[in-house]
């Protein structure tokens, strides 16, 4: 009994101190301007990161959000009230795109330089943490959210409502085309707007979101080929790809919504996470690696490991381990020395512990190499702290 005790308790002391450091790196990623709000992807300036993006900060956003869920601190509130506030100042910008733009200047101000254009997931990730803070704010900050929130998400809406049916950028902002991440996550934003339909149905055509609605959902059935997803499709309608990290992050950024996934099931993802795990250990000559890059032949710094991609993997693994009375799969994958009974919660465990032990102050790059530890590309990657927070907090 005394064992048991100090056994749980060292491991809360172990938790809090990986939690505390997870939050430090996002803090000092984004207390680096005058500007508060502004979340940098990375202090790095070559490669070119210190930009405030949409999609990484609003899936940061998510970490800082669920902190004051569970413990109503008051930093963590002037966060999102510094983070809302930024977001309704770069929505107000003019840009080359609109609503489209993927980055701003750290000053607040435009980025109107050469770059992939428009990225319209952005919108979406932004408006789902949006929705998020809603379901924690209701009842107690209505004013926030009538005169703060809801006209940022008006705007959002408004703009995937006029642009889903268009050509984008994908999420490494190398293609441009039809992407299963994008539509995954505008489902997804719109299905929330239309769960809160009673607070948007004298501003939003409420039809005009169900029909929406139901369009994508179509759309999202032409990346299913059987047991596979396809990633993405150029503007005419060919395979640009078919393995992709970003089909992983795809069901984790929508938290497994069981609607969407009543259309696009869960166990496709299985293809997509076989094909990418075989590859890199092919790349590294590691039959026990299970860690993975964003995608087959990546050639951006040599497509190393991503961290963002493995933590997604080690989350997803977690979600069918825990759907495993229905998603009937058995990865051939994993069977090993190590892990003989292929258990899915072991490999997320393996995940978490190789990353965490990249480097003692979670100082952690875009990308590594497994057989050197060689980091690679951008330095301490503030999406990287989202995705770990979320994997540490589903195995702890």
């Amino acid at each position: 009994m005394l064992f048991s005790f100090f056994f749980y308790f060292l491991k809360y002391i172990m938790a809090n101190q990986y939690i505390s450091k997870i939050i430090q790196r996002i803090t000092e990623n984004t207390n680096t301007t005058t500007n508060l709000g502004i979340i940098i992807a990375s202090p790095s300036e070559d490669p070119p990161y210190k930009y405030h993006w949409i999609r990484d900060s609003a899936l940061v956003m998510r970490t800082i959000v669920d902190m004051y869920d569970k413990t109503k601190d008051p930093i963590y509130f002037q966060s999102i009230l510094n983070y809302i506030e930024n977001e309704s100042k770069l929505q107000k910008l003019d840009t080359i795109t609109g609503l489209g733009e993927p980055k701003y200047n750290i000053n607040c101000t435009a980025f109107n330089g050469d770059w992939g254009r428009p990225q319209n997931d952005g919108p979406a990730l932004r408006g789902i943490i949006l929705f998020k803070l809603i379901d924690i704010l209701y009842y107690k900050y209505e004013t926030i959210i009538s005169e703060l929130i809801v006209p940022i998400i008006v705007k959002d809406l408004e703009y995937i409502l006029s642009n889903y049916r268009k050509i984008s950028f994908d999420i490494w902002e190398e293609k441009k085309g039809w992407h299963f991440y994008t539509r995954m996550v505008q489902a997804k934003f719109i299905k929330e707007a239309l769960r809160y339909k009673k607070l948007l149905e004298n501003i939003v055509d409420i039809e005009l979101l169900k029909n929406s609605y139901q369009a994508i959902l179509s759309d999202l059935k032409d990346h299913l080929n059987g047991n596979s997803i396809i990633s993405s499709f150029d503007k005419e309608g060919k395979i640009i790809k078919y393995e992709d990290a970003a089909n992983i992050l795809a069901f984790c950024h929508i938290d497994y919504d069981k609607e969407i996934l009543k259309v696009i099931p869960l166990e496709n993802i299985n293809h997509t996470c076989d094909n990418l795990i075989e590859s890199f250990r092919k790349k590294y000559n590691n039959e026990e690696l299970n860690l993975i890059g964003r995608y087959i032949n990546d050639k951006y710094y040599n497509g190393h490991i991503w961290i963002i991609c493995s933590l997604a993997l080690g989350q997803i693994y977690i979600e069918l381990y825990k759907n495993r009375n229905i998603v009937k799969y058995d990865s051939p994958m994993h069977r090993s020395r190590s892990n003989p009974n292929n258990n899915y919660i072991e490999i997320a465990n393996q995940i978490l512990e190789r990353i965490l032990t990249l480097d003692p102050n979670l100082i952690l790059p875009e990308q590594f190499n497994p057989n050197t530890s060689e980091f690679i590309s951008a330095k301490k990657l503030t999406w990287n702290y989202s995705e770990l927070y979320q994997l540490y907090k589903l195995l702890n």
